[in-house]
């Protein structure tokens, strides 16, 4: 029996997920290198990260995430995030 169902908003397939065990689940899309955080809690994504910029579209082949980084392959790169430092102000 289902319990809880979250929905991808762009309803692209999703490559890979991870949880951190407690709350959180981490989701990579099939286009655009895009990463949402979801809340085991609640039913919309709480944030994502669009990671490719390049007009090849590329998935998220594989993830792996905690409280103070996000690490993310796709075809042509490997990204990291870290959730410890706020972004710099773009202008």
């Amino acid at each position: 029996k289902c319990v809880m169902e979250w929905e991808e908003p762009h309803d692209s397939a999703l490559y890979c997920i991870q949880t951190d065990g407690n709350h959180m689940i981490a989701s990579g899309s099939s286009y655009y290198g895009v990463v949402r955080i979801w809340d085991k809690r609640q039913t919309k994504c709480l944030q994502f990260f669009q990671l490719s910029s390049d007009s090849v579209s590329s998935p998220v082949y594989c993830l792996r995430f905690s409280s103070s980084h996000l690490y993310a392959a796709l075809a042509t790169a490997l990204h990291s995030l870290d959730f410890r430092h706020p972004p710099a102000n773009i202008r």
